[in-house]
């Protein structure tokens, strides 16, 4: 059966759009540079509205850390879109945190790259979405701020999704997010279980085509999860029917009628997903398994010296030292821990509202992540691998906080935790 022929079934276009300038035998190898600067400027932004700013050599020492010591640099050296998450919750904090403080071009700038932010990836709408509804309640509470949630968060969520339905109506004629979220979906229902539980009750009095599939749906094999297999091997459902308007449009009608039946049962796995995900952070295991035929097909377009980059690469001979860099961020993540355990237990009185606020956003951005990833795609430590270097950046964000000669930040300026975000 045919897939989508629409090159954009699976994955945003805005994602390729940013690496178009990168696609000569040259400039391919720009997209982890320019991907790390991405994450530098981030944070940086993120450090100067926490009212952290540090002088260069100082934050270059911190992105040596975090270069050295977490899983960063992995995420910058992958073309996936996966390393924009950090820096989408960084952004996130920094444009509502310093609104006030922002030019009128520096604000159009911001709702730009946070809308650019957002489109990269589908679970980024997610996120931002938890993210500026969160804030927007702290500001009602709080009675300021209100502009910037509005303006500076859920405006850029709003340019971002609404580019994407217009992009899907003018190219495939349907005003969606993805033409491909319900079969993501369904694959997760299926993986957990309540999607298989519906069908053997539904079927065959609905007629489905996956009635015909009921003994299929529980397989695995070897790099193959349940919901991978129903996705991704040449044995799966969606291999057998192919993404047919027909196929989408049950895949659609299994998922809402699976919700509606068992909402504790959907409920209850997501949430296992989610806490699944948020303890298991670790570098995609890709990085070690057998190249697939089609990624040396797609290396094969660049020149000679590309290929041959490649085809010795450690990826290729399985020689990535995937286990020993999980060994260091699993130290560092657990020593950041105890660091902020320390900070909080200790010296909390020394954080200033924006400290306190960056901590709580990065909380809430680790956490979100991982419900949004395990409860709507697969649990996979990949996905929770391309934010774990938050934790380490909050520890040092703390431990900056509460150095004694820190420079205070102005009594004036807007504090996500004293409820004056912006104006």
């Amino acid at each position: 059966m045919p897939f989508s022929g629409f090159a954009f079934f699976l994955r945003p276009f805005p994602y390729t759009l940013f690496l178009l300038p990168f696609t000569t035998d040259w400039t391919v190898w720009l997209v982890p540079v320019a991907q790390g600067l991405v994450a530098a400027y981030a944070v940086r932004r993120a450090l100067s509205a926490a009212g952290l700013a540090l002088r260069p050599a100082p934050f270059l020492a911190v992105i040596l850390a975090l270069a050295l010591l977490t899983s960063l640099p992995v995420q910058a050296g992958m073309i996936m879109p996966d390393l924009f998450t950090g820096p989408l919750i960084l952004m996130a904090y920094a444009v509502y945190t310093g609104w006030a403080e922002r030019s009128r071009t520096g604000r159009l700038f911001d709702v730009a790259v946070l809308a650019g932010m957002t489109m990269v990836h589908l679970s980024h709408l997610a996120i931002l979405g938890a993210l500026a509804a969160l804030m927007l309640l702290w500001s009602l509470v709080r009675r300021r701020g209100l502009r910037a949630v509005l303006l500076g968060l859920c405006a850029p969520l709003l340019l971002a999704a609404g580019t994407l339905m217009a992009a899907n109506a003018v190219l495939m004629k349907h005003p969606v997010l993805s033409p491909s979220s319900p079969l993501f979906l369904l694959a997760r229902l299926i993986g957990d279980g309540p999607a298989r539980d519906y069908l053997a009750e539904a079927c065959p009095e609905r007629g489905y085509l996956l009635c015909g599939k009921l003994d299929t749906l529980d397989r695995s094999a070897p790099g193959f999860i349940t919901s991978d297999y129903f996705l991704w091997h040449p044995d799966g459902a969606r291999h057998a029917f192919g993404d047919t308007p027909r196929f989408l449009a049950e895949a659609s009608e299994i998922n809402r009628a699976t919700i509606a039946s068992r909402p504790l049962d959907v409920a209850r796995h997501m949430a296992i997903n989610a806490a699944t995900l948020l303890v298991s952070p670790q570098i995609d295991i890709i990085l070690t398994n057998p190249v697939k035929p089609w990624t040396r097909q797609f290396f094969s377009r660049f020149g000679q010296p590309v290929y041959t980059a490649f085809m010795t690469s450690l990826q290729m001979a399985q020689a990535f030292p995937r286990a020993a860099l999980n060994a260091v961020q699993l130290t560092v993540l657990v020593l950041s821990l105890l660091a902020l355990g320390w900070v909080l237990a200790t010296r909390a009185g020394r954080l200033g509202g924006r400290q306190g606020g960056l901590l709580a956003v990065l909380a809430l951005g680790l956490m979100l992540n991982a419900a949004v990833a395990g409860g709507l795609s697969a649990v996979h430590p990949r996905y929770q691998n391309r934010v774990a270097w938050l934790l380490p950046l909050a520890a040092i964000a703390a431990l900056l906080a509460v150095q004694p000669r820190r420079t205070e930040e102005p009594a004036a300026s807007p504090a996500l935790a004293s409820g004056r975000p912006a104006a």
